[in-house]
């Protein structure tokens, strides 16, 4: 359970990197520890982002969990400034909801125990 709860940081990380890098103003997350799951919900206003880029964070986020890769890779998210690293987050996450409107983004991130 160790290695899980490092993990659910390293996503919690990943994202606020990503959020402040991408210019938001105002933050708020939180993370329901629930039975079966964890889900992380993070809110941001004033993101510096575009349809098109959702379109592809929404990819990167729903691709299906890889838990091999996530073996050897979940220990990099928050080392780098690039993109890439949500391609490992979806990796570790089971399911991603995602909400834009104008400017403002909602992610919902399931991860099944």
């Amino acid at each position: 359970m160790n290695h899980e709860i490092k993990k659910i940081s390293k996503i919690i990380d990943e994202l606020s990197t990503f959020c402040l890098l991408h210019g938001a103003k105002l933050m708020n997350m939180s993370v329901e520890n629930n039975k079966d799951h964890f889900k992380i919900i993070l809110e941001m206003d004033n993101l510096d982002y575009s349809n098109k880029k959702v379109s592809r964070l929404e990819k990167l986020l729903n691709c299906p969990r890889q838990a091999e890769m996530e073996e050897f890779y979940w220990e990099l998210t928050g080392e780098s400034d690039h993109d890439s690293e949500l391609s490992i987050v979806g990796m570790m996450v089971d399911k991603a909801d995602i909400v834009f409107e104008e400017n403002s983004l909602k992610l919902t991130l399931y991860r099944y125990k």
